[in-house]
């Protein structure tokens, strides 16, 4: 007859209830997706606060390999944590590392492979401790060592203990496996979103800011652009009347951090001496006659922003001296005033002008030229890209023609004649002369003879006569100016053109026509090779 086994005790009941909350929080720590090392910290708190499984800890090789270390722990001080490192195969746990078999200490002080490396004996009981090292396993392989301190004198049974101790073992490499797969997985969206990048980056173009080109002067200006713009250094643009200084400063604001705060363009050029300080710091009301009230300067009106000084080099020298105080110290004074007011601004100036040849007139102070010459990026002239002039032809053409209400076209030839022309004016001079076409063209589609005219008096810096520039009537007499392919200037056509001119009294009609040149080839080899007047006066053939 069987006997029927004893009612359990309430302390027995209490560590069964216990175990099962441990395992229940523990499968709950380790689904929540939290960082495995803060998840197994809780349990190993459970541990010794559930089940008087105390001082636990995980032990795991340093990244990249070597020494075993404590990982996560509770009960440890950090001192006691720092010193808890082993070699493969040294001690209890480096002997569990290695072997992947579980090791029972029943009596730490009887047994000599027990280093006491993290807490000292004194720090623990006075009673018989036991050690219990287990190994935690990811598939077939050992990633760590997970250890306890329990006391002899406990009424649960070791065997209860070390097959608890087993399965929270396995629900930890459990957690370290998931977590390396997410940590897989996340590399892998990651390598895979920074292609998706790389690609667009490639396939999708730039925001252009309004600036059109691909010639490699132009890209160099803008990625020394894009790299500054996010910084508050001064930047001065650098380059001809008409290479689009004022849309490069535009640009740098809109990429800048400032983008939503104000751009404020001030034309040093266009001011005049007498009022560039009121302008530019403003004046309270009584400073000067006829200040009948107060005026906020540009300084002020940029707060925040950018402020552009076009034409810097025409900054009067009293001026330069306060511009340099603001640039400084950060704050402006009113005219008429006795209070600083501080000031966010950047600045971005630009010229046309050499400012080192200004400094060496003494027209143009050093110290202002070192605190705006930070940053300085150059913008080319047009006949150094002549590749972009088709591309901004057509970009402005478009512009023009929706302005305008017309759908005018250029032909091929036409294109072509555009393009080999110099433009000392650089974009703005191309935009002026593509509008009077647009605006005098009787027809949708202008020819090469219409533009070559337009551009001949423009060379000669006369008025152009829709009639003689686009009535049919008119064309055929243009047919022998037609544009020949474009030919750079040599200075070895210097005599040849001059001898040319002296032979037919500076006529250059037919000094074109005799060098096989069209008219504005002509004139824009003469102004280069410094050749007006020659032949004037003499008898004419």
């Amino acid at each position: 007859m069987t006997r029927p086994s004893p009612p359990a005790s309430s302390e027995d009941q209490e560590l069964a209830d216990n175990e099962r909350l441990l395992l229940r929080e523990s499968i709950n720590l380790l689904s929540r997706g939290l960082d495995p090392l803060k998840a197994i910290r809780e349990i190993l708190h459970l541990l010794s606060e559930l089940l008087g499984l105390n001082r636990g800890r995980v032990v795991m090789p340093e990244p990249g390999g070597g020494e075993l270390s404590v990982r996560v722990a509770y009960g440890l001080t950090p001192a006691q944590a720092r010193r808890g490192r082993y070699a493969l195969g040294e001690g209890i746990t480096g002997r569990v590392m290695q072997t992947g078999e579980t090791a029972i200490v029943q009596d730490i002080d009887a047994e000599p492979a027990y280093l006491a490396r993290a807490i000292e004996r004194a720090h623990l009981p006075q009673g018989t401790v036991a050690f219990i090292a287990l190994p935690v396993r990811v598939d077939r392989g050992i990633v760590g060592v997970l250890a306890v301190h329990r006391l002899r004198s406990r009424r649960r049974p070791l065997r209860a203990d070390i097959q608890l101790l087993e399965t929270i073992a396995e629900l930890m490499g459990q957690c370290f496996k998931i977590h390396r797969l997410i940590e897989q997985r996340t590399a892998e969206l990651a390598a895979e979103n920074h292609s998706l990048k790389a690609a667009l980056r490639v396939r999708a173009p730039k925001p252009s800011w309004g600036i059109v080109g691909e010639s490699a002067q132009l890209q160099s200006a803008l990625t020394q652009l894009e790299q500054v713009a996010g910084s508050d250094a001064t930047v001065l643009l650098l380059g001809e009347s008409g290479t689009g200084k004022e849309l490069f400063a535009r640009a740098l604001h809109l990429q800048s951090p400032r983008s939503e705060r104000p751009f404020v363009k001030v034309n040093c050029a266009a001011i005049p001496e007498t009022l560039f300080e009121a302008e530019l710091f403003g004046h309270e009301r009584g400073a000067y006659t006829g200040a009948t009230q107060g005026r906020v300067g540009r300084f002020e009106q940029a707060d925040g922003g950018t402020l552009f000084l076009d034409e810097i080099g025409d900054l009067p020298l009293p001026v330069q001296v306060k511009l340099l105080r603001v640039l400084q110290e950060r704050v402006i004074e009113r005219l008429g005033a006795r209070r600083e007011i501080a000031v966010d601004v950047r600045i971005v100036a630009a010229t046309h002008q050499d400012l080192g040849a200004l400094v060496r007139a003494q027209r143009f102070r050093l110290d202002l030229y070192y605190r705006l010459n930070v940053i300085p990026i150059r913008l080319p002239a047009l006949r150094e890209r002549p590749g972009d002039i088709k591309l901004l032809v057509r970009h402005l053409l478009s512009q023009l023609n929706q302005r305008h209400q017309r759908n005018v076209v250029f032909s091929p030839a036409a294109l072509s004649s555009l393009v080999s022309y110099p433009w000392p004016g650089n974009i703005r001079q191309l935009l002026n002369v593509l509008e009077r076409i647009v605006l005098l063209s009787q027809s949708d589609e202008v020819d090469e003879a219409a533009v070559d005219y337009v551009l001949v008096l423009e060379a000669q810096g006369q008025s152009v006569e829709p009639e003689a520039a686009f009535a049919a009537t008119s064309l055929p007499k243009l047919a022998p100016s037609a544009v020949r392919d474009y030919q750079p200037v040599r200075q070895d056509e210097r005599e040849r053109i001059r001898y040319a001119l002296q032979q037919h009294g500076g006529n250059k009609s037919r000094t074109a026509k005799a060098l096989d040149l069209t008219l504005r080839q002509l004139n824009y080899r003469i102004e280069r090779l410094g050749l007006a007047g020659v032949g004037r006066g003499a008898s004419k053939l």
